[in-house]
Formats: C-alpha cells, structure tokens, sequence
C-alpha cells in the first residue's frame, strides 16, 4: 500500500485597513493533506487474466460505501529471460532493481534440479539482483556482491545437503514402516506354525494383527505428515513481514518436488491378505464381521489421509502476497524413489503445501506448471506478463480502515485483490501469535550513534550448566547501500533472563546508507525470527 501525500498550499490575503496612512497585508498558510490509496486488482476469467477492462468497468467499496475510483492505470510487468540479444544499435533499456526468492521443496537433487539452476544464473538473474533462497527448512541470502559462480555454489551446495537429509529422513520411516510389517508378517506365521493342525489360528487372530500394524502405519504417517508437510502459517506471515520492508520487484519462483510416501502395494503379500481376511470374515460370524468393518475403516482412513489435503488458508495466505506486491510462480516435478520391497511402493501424495501453492501462484498472477524440464519451465515463466489494475481512491473516512470490496461490471469474472489492503494485519497476526503461540522475537531493533539495539525474547527456557536460561545463534548481517557484504558473522548467546538486550558497535561504518539483517535462532527449539533494518548514517 502506497500513501500519496499531496502538500495544498492555501494562502489567505488580508484585507486594507480602512486607514490611508497604512496598509496591512495578513497571510496565513494553512497545510492540507490528501491521502490517496493504491488498490492492486487482478481479474480473471476461467483462469486467463482480463486485460481491456476501463475504469468504468470498476466500482470500489470501502465498508460497504461506494468509493470515488479517482486513479486508473495497468500495471504490467515480466521476469524477461537474457537469452534474446538486443540488435545492434539497440538502446539497453533501464532495468528495475529486483528481488528473487527462490524456495526448494525437494529430496532428491537431481539433473533437473541442477539444469534449472544453471538456467537461471545464465538466463535469469542479473548481477545487481537480491536473492533469498529457501530449502527446505533453511535460508540463504545471496546478494549482488558475489559474483555468478560462487552465488550457483553454494545454492548447489545448499541443496545437496538438505535434499540428503530429507531423502535419509523419509527412508528413515520407510524402514520403520516396513520392520512392522515384517514383525506382523512374522508373528502371523509363527502363530501358525505353532498352532498347526490345531485349529487354534483362527482368521479373528490373524485379523487382530493386521489392525496393529494398520494403526501403526496411520499414526507413523500422521506423524510424518505433522511434522514435515503441513505448512506452517507463521513463517509466511515472517517471510511477508521481511518481504514487506524490500522496495524492489519481487519475484518468487517455487520449486516442487511432488511428495511421496511408502504405501501398500495393491498386488502386496500383505494388501493381498488383507482383503483375503475382510472377504473371509465377512461370510463369517457376527463378531468376525466387525473385526471386518474395524479393517476395512481402517484401510478407508488411511487412504484419505494419504490423498486429501488439510485444509489450508489459502486465499489468506494469497492476501500476504498481495501486500508486499510480489508474484509468485510455481514449478511441480516429479521424482523417482524405489522402495525395494515386496509389500511397499513409494506413491505420490497430495499435500496442503501442493494444493496452497496452486492458489496462490494462479492468485498473484503468476504461472504453475507441472514438468520435468525445468528449463522450459523457466523459460515460460520469464516470459509470463503479470498485468494487473491499480485502483486509486482517497477514503472518505481515512481514519477508519475499513474491510475494501472491489466488484467488476461483468458478474462472470473472479476478482483477485486484498480486502484488508489499509490494515497492517501482518503485524497484528504476529503480535497475536506471540501471545497465543509464543516463539523466538527479535523487537526494538534500532540504530543510533553507529551501534545496533535489539531485544530477543519468548525463546525456550530451560536447564542449562549455569542453571535455567536459553540458547541463542545471533547471525548479523551488514551491506552497504550497494549491498557490498561488510560484515556476515554469528555468536552464540546464552541467557538467563527472559529478555535478551543486546548492543553491537559499529563504529567502523562511514557515512552512507546500510541494510543490516538479524537473524536469530532459539537453539532448544529450532525456531528462528529475523527482522530488517536500513540505516543511513550522516
């Protein structure tokens, strides 16, 4: 949101004075402020995005009060690929200072991965571009200041390590599921052969230990799903509010490996004789034919749980993307795991990540595409115009920040805009947050007389050497205007009091304008914050 503040200066003239001998001239200069808002506004119909639409075609409602449109204009904007050169002659034009996030969900870095990355550095960005790279669960900022090479590096550096740890983590539970599927393989055999010509196994028996490893199985993948796949909502409230404060275009591009998860093989030993018991048990006695229904509610549940998706606040999160006016594109590909077992099968599965993605990137204005070849991908990304309309009002109460609704002539066409535009919701979820969910702040960061102040607090407490306190990784960061890296060094803190204050001299800075990153992470929770600053020294 922009706020246009146009200065009207009015000046009164005083009247004569009824006396000859002198003149009087009275000026008085009263001040009067027009804040105008800007209201961007995507409108689209069955997906493709309307682009002749007039200012008449609009009509903007501030709480339900219809709204003076007295600014109208198309905005237009594109990644551009490098790989068209300019014509001899050709005058380069300017180029807007840009700002990419690049966010990897992936286990496995592969060839494509890598192509994709290379395309990008040689294709994509340019010299002078800001970079934030997530990977799964850890950051990477990389500025201007290093130069191609070492910025493709350390991304491919950072990307083989955190796909390692994913793929290791999800054969981690692939083995777990696989042990209890062999533990009730075997103990079905053993009771068998222990009680063989008996009668004494009976399909009841042999159905009880199925269920055992069916709920095992569904709480092993409820397990996963928690703590690895579904979206957390504060690190995108985090990531808008960082966002929020970078006056550059900003551009997201997602990269997404489909998720995947050891399932039953239909044509399994194990699937094969489950479906044997329920169809024996349920030509059987009463009481077998619930242990039947007990099995076959089991294997519904599971198979819900796999394929449908939490539900997720999608167009809530779309709202985030609005208010810091960044677009955001999305890449889907697949990845090949083997299982290597007779009873299990890695399958794809459909996950809140996935689903939200699909929103949000449709919503923003941005490009999803599902393929293997990144490449292309990419090059239809950097291709792809975000047109959108600005709306321009100056409310009739401009104290009140009232909800915004924006309808278009044409009933048939979805309009895409934030409703809360003039709230500072961000920072009220998070100053909610804290007291509902409390975890890691950074607050009261300011910069006086070359030193930085901040306080960290609602970090986990906890029983130390020195007795109850916290652990902290303090990461600075410290770029010059230019966003030359002038300082990039961590400390480890440990605490007893509840709020930690600290002070970091900079003494050695000159004259100029900064951009001074801190990063903070609660070492006994492995919750980080990060907050911004830009500091002009005089």
């Amino acid at each position: 949101m922009k706020k246009i503040i146009l200065a009207v200066l009015i000046i009164f003239t005083g009247c004569l004075s009824l006396s000859f001998s002198q003149e009087q001239e009275v000026k008085a200069k009263e001040e009067v402020s027009v804040t105008l808002f800007e209201v961007p506004v995507r409108v689209f119909y069955k997906g493709e995005a309307v682009t002749d639409l007039k200012k008449e075609d609009f009509k903007l409602y501030e709480n339900k009060r219809l709204q003076d449109i007295n600014g109208f204009y198309i905005n237009s904007r594109k990644i551009e690929t490098q790989d068209v050169k300019l014509t001899t002659g050709e005058q380069k034009k300017e180029e807007p200072p840009r700002y990419f996030v690049l966010v990897f969900r992936v286990t496995s870095y592969n060839n494509d991965i890598k192509e994709a990355l290379d395309y990008l550095f040689e294709n994509v960005m340019r010299d002078k571009d800001q970079l934030l790279v997530f990977a799964n669960d850890r950051t990477l900022f990389l500025d201007k200041t290093l130069i191609k090479v070492d910025r493709r590096k350390l991304i491919d550096r950072l990307l083989k390590e955190v796909s390692l740890r994913a793929h290791q983590r999800l054969m981690g539970y692939f083995t777990r599921i696989q042990r209890d599927l062999n533990v009730t393989k075997t103990e079905i055999k053993v009771e068998r052969e222990a009680n063989l010509g008996t009668g004494a196994v009976t399909v009841t028996s042999r159905a009880d230990n199925l269920v055992n490893f069916l709920k095992k199985y569904l709480t092993t993948w409820i397990e996963y799903k928690k703590k690895y796949l579904i979206p957390d909502i504060d690190k995108y409230y985090n990531f808008a509010s960082f966002l929020e404060k970078v006056k550059k275009q900003k551009w997201v591009i997602n990269f997404y490996q489909i998720e995947m998860f050891p399932k039953m093989k239909v044509t399994g030993e194990l699937r094969q004789q489950i479906e044997q018991i329920i169809n024996e048990m349920l030509a059987s006695r009463s009481e077998d034919i619930v242990h039947s229904r007990i099995m076959m509610n089991l294997l519904a549940e599971i198979d819900k749980e796999l394929n449908v998706a939490d539900d997720f606040p999608s167009e809530e999160i779309s709202k985030l993307f609005y208010k810091v006016d960044a677009t955001c594109h999305s890449i889907f590909c697949g990845v090949e795991k083997d299982a290597l077992s007779q009873d299990l099968e890695f399958k794809r599965i459909s996950t809140d990540i996935e689903n939200s993605l699909r929103k949000i990137t449709v919503n923003t204005g941005g490009t999803l595409i599902t393929s293997d070849n990144l490449e292309s991908a990419l090059h239809t990304i950097g291709e792809k115009e975000d047109i959108y309309y600005m709306l321009t009002y100056e409310p009739d109460q401009p104290d009140d920040r009232g909800k915004l609704k924006v309808e278009v002539n044409d009933k048939r066409y979805k309009v895409v805009y934030d409703s809360n535009m003039r709230a500072d919701y961000i920072k009220e979820y998070l100053v909610k947050k804290k007291k509902l969910n409390p975890t890691v702040l950074v607050e009261n960061l300011s910069f006086k007389d070359r030193k930085l102040h901040l306080e960290i607090s609602n970090f986990l407490f906890k029983k130390l050497r020195k007795g109850e306190g916290g652990r902290l990784n303090v990461r600075l960061k410290v770029m010059d205007g230019e966003q030359n890296i002038l300082y990039n060094r961590n400390r480890l803190l440990e605490t007893n009091k509840e709020i930690a204050k600290l002070t970091i001299g900079l003494d050695w800075l000159k004259n100029g304008e900064y951009n001074i990153i801190v990063e903070v992470t609660d070492l006994l929770t492995g919750k980080t914050a990060m907050e911004f600053i830009q500091p002009t020294i005089i």
